[in-house]
């Protein structure tokens, strides 16, 4: 099938090779999500007065589950490349929620540590984000949840 691209929509004419329905995507469906879901999340944190992003929560969160992690540790658990963790962890050390230490064993490398503000700030929005969460998910069943996951889980791997 030969198509041309026009102003909305391909049209005979045009190698059929360069076409791609992006609507129907998984990938892109996939994308659309989590991005609409980080919207949301930063819309509620906004709302409840809190100065972070989605991005932000989630290092927050992986050092409130483990203190000390390295920097590369933390990219790795948090799924953030060098770039964005560093930048991610200058702003939250600009906040005072977290600071960084030399590594006694290693010096090239930097433990990050919470400051009691950052867990308390963690503490304070877990419910906000289990409540976000019940919100959005209301109509989609245990199975379901668990059919994506497990889906999500075969993709990532």
């Amino acid at each position: 099938m030969n198509i041309v691209r026009t102003t909305t929509l391909w049209t005979a004419a045009m190698d059929d090779a360069f076409y791609f329905d992006m609507d129907n995507a998984v990938g892109y469906a996939i994308g659309h999500a989590a991005a609409r879901l980080k919207m949301g999340l930063r819309r509620r944190f906004v709302a409840a007065g809190c100065d972070v992003t989605p991005e932000q929560w989630v290092v927050l969160y992986r050092l409130f589950e483990t203190q000390g992690l390295t920097q590369c540790g933390l990219g790795e658990r948090s799924v953030k490349d060098k770039t964005t963790i560093t930048r991610i962890l200058d702003r939250l050390e600009a906040k005072k929620l977290l600071v960084r230490r030399r590594d006694s064993r290693d010096r090239r490398s930097q433990r990050i540590f919470l400051t009691p503000a950052g867990e308390a700030l963690v503490q304070n929005l877990v419910p906000l984000v289990r409540r976000y969460a019940a919100e959005v998910f209301v109509d989609v069943t245990e199975d379901e949840e668990r059919g994506l996951k497990a889906a999500l889980g075969r993709i990532e791997a």
